[in-house]
């Protein structure tokens, strides 16, 4: 999957700028290819270790992409406390066709990693940047 660095350091600034809680938003590309993310918040009880994108959020998000030839291809989130492996939890609520960007801030500098849903397991995306 290919990642615009721009949308690569939104991310990263989205993560820091909520850490200890976890960010989440909205992948937005076509064709193979994140050119856009979409901040959200987070309405999980516990922002500190889980997250829910706000509804809301998500409907403009497909709207605004559709408005722009797109489509909303994933999400993502971070791990304040962690590493960038999916969590019991993520499997807990992964499904199929669509992509999971997890960045863990324990690392430095962060990880960012990609991630989609099949046969009841995570299976690593590569990211590959691109100006």
């Amino acid at each position: 999957m290919r990642i615009a660095s721009r949308v690569e350091a939104a991310i990263l600034a989205h993560a820091r700028a909520e850490a200890p809680r976890e960010c989440c938003g909205l992948l937005i590309g076509a064709a193979g290819e994140i050119v856009d993310a979409v901040a959200a918040a987070n309405l999980a009880s516990n922002p500190a270790t889980r997250y829910l994108i706000d509804p809301r959020d998500h409907l403009r998000a497909i709207r605004d992409a559709r408005a722009r030839g797109l489509e909303v291809i994933g999400a993502y989130h971070s791990h304040p406390r962690s590493d960038a492996s999916p969590s019991a939890t993520d499997a807990a609520e992964g499904f199929t066709n669509f992509l999971f960007i997890i960045v863990g801030l324990t690392a430095d500098p962060p990880q960012v990693t990609g991630w989609s849903w099949a046969d009841g397991n995570f299976a690593p995306v590569p990211l590959v940047r691109f100006s």
